[in-house]
């Protein structure tokens, strides 16, 4: 089982326990579904998605409450459910709680259950909320307790790790110019991409948080971005590397004057990944044309291979700038 899993199962199973134990002991709790509802909703991954789904889950139950009591004095059935369904989604959308209709909706439903409209009055609604109060309660305190989670400080580790994943590359194919190793296997593309969308789905709910401005000063949006110029660009880069024909480490090093730009433009992109300054790389066509004359390499796959490596760098220089590495 997946660490996340569990620990979201156990912070589940240990917040029913405890609404379940409560219920149990106090008498003014009659109806144990209300706040063991409340605690399947409210429990997040994250305590502060976790204070949202508790409000909303409270306001939905309030409303939900008041709006089916007022439809329950006229009309009854589902001919009921459908007209609060039908006042519930306008007030809500103006009241901008639009988080809170499944709630209200799923309230609606369970309310319209009584049989008639005494039993349903306003200390019922009162009482559901308290319980539902009670389960939000619980949800929020077991999820700021037990295993909170950090979105600014995974999508750093995400970074971190796509980051040193390049860097290691980078390093292999320098060595591997320099005869000291044999050519490393190109980078799989699945789990960069799957690292990409892990990022973007964490970015996108750490901005529904109160995180929001923290992770706007720091640039994510633009950081991922950057990343996903990067992993297309690194891609491309790699696979024209590796398929340059007849590509083998020099028996001896090129004489002064002819340096080999391809070792070059690999030590600059490693400089640029360990967030050094990077070195500074040709784009004379000359030069180039003096590599493919002196190693037999085809000249327009290297001139390729130059115009791809040149947006790749200019990413990884921006992403310098905007996030430094420590």
């Amino acid at each position: 089982m997946p660490p996340d899993l569990l620990r979201h199962s156990l912070r589940l199973a240990i917040a029913t326990f405890l609404t379940a134990a409560i219920a149990h002991r106090f008498d003014s709790v009659a109806n144990a579904w209300y706040p063991l509802l409340a605690v399947v909703v409210v429990i997040d991954d994250n305590a502060e998605h976790s204070f949202q789904a508790a409000c909303s889950r409270i306001l939905g139950t309030i409303l939900g409450g008041l709006i089916t009591f007022l439809v329950h004095t006229i009309l009854m059935g589902w001919i009921g459910v459908l007209v609060s369904l039908l006042l519930m989604v306008p007030v809500l959308r103006m009241l901008g709680w639009q988080s809170s209709l499944s709630t209200a909706a799923l309230v609606s439903l369970m309310f319209l259950m009584i049989p008639s409209h005494e039993a349903l009055n306003w200390v019922y609604v009162w009482q559901r909320s308290l319980d539902t109060a009670l389960g939000c309660a619980i949800g929020i305190a077991v999820s700021l307790l037990l295993w909170p989670r950090n979105g600014a400080r995974e999508l750093l580790q995400l970074e971190a790790s796509m980051r040193s994943t390049l860097l290691a590359q980078s390093q292999a194919y320098r060595r591997w110019l320099q005869g000291l190793n044999c050519r490393p296997e190109p980078l799989a593309r699945e789990p960069l991409t799957q690292t990409l969308l892990t990022m973007e789905g964490l970015l996108a709910r750490e901005l529904r948080g109160p995180h929001a401005q923290g992770l706007q000063r720091q640039r994510w949006s633009q950081r991922l971005r950057l990343w996903e110029r990067v992993h297309h660009h690194w891609s491309a880069w790699e696979t024209l590397l590796v398929n340059l024909p007849g590509l083998q480490p020099e028996a001896s090093p090129p004489a002064e004057g002819t340096e080999d730009l391809l070792a070059h433009s690999v030590a600059a992109l490693e400089t640029l990944l360990a967030g050094d300054p990077a070195l500074a790389t040709s784009s004379v066509p000359q030069g180039w044309q003096a590599l493919a004359e002196r190693r037999e390499l085809p000249l327009l796959m290297l001139l390729a291979l130059e115009e791809e490596q040149r947006p790749l760098a200019a990413s990884l220089a921006t992403l310098r700038l905007v996030a430094p590495c420590h």
